[in-house]
C-alpha cells in the first residue's frame, strides 16, 4: 500500500512538473511573439506606432513565466510534499 502511495505522488508531482513547463514555455513564446510584432510595428510606423517600452504586458509576462511560474511549481511541490508527511502522520496515530 506504502509503495503505490509512493508510486501515486512521483506521478503526480511529474505531472505538475510537465504542466509548469509547458505552462511556462506557452507563455514565453507567446511573450516573444508578442514583443517582436510590437518591436517590428514600431519599427516600421514610428512616428504613429510606440515602441514597446518597460511595462508591456508582453514584457510582465515573460517575467512571470521566467520566475511567477517557477515559484508556483516550488509552491505545489512543497504542499505535495507537506500534505504526504501529513497524511503518513495521521495514518500512524494510533486510534
Amino acid at each position: 500500500k506504502m509503495r503505490r502511495m509512493r508510486g501515486r505522488l512521483v506521478r503526480g508531482l511529474v505531472l505538475w512538473t510537465l504542466l509548469m513547463l509547458v505552462v511556462a514555455v506557452l507563455m514565453v513564446v507567446q511573450a516573444v511573439v508578442s514583443l517582436y510584432g510590437a518591436q517590428q510595428e514600431c519599427f516600421f510606423n514610428y512616428p504613429s506606432v510606440p515602441c514597446p517600452s518597460g511595462n508591456d504586458p508582453a514584457l510582465v509576462r515573460l517575467t512571470f513565466a521566467f520566475f511567477g511560474v517557477p515559484l508556483v511549481w516550488l509552491v505545489g511541490i512543497g504542499l505535495a510534499v507537506l500534505g504526504r508527511a501529513l497524511s503518513r502522520r495521521r495514518s500512524a496515530r494510533p486510534r
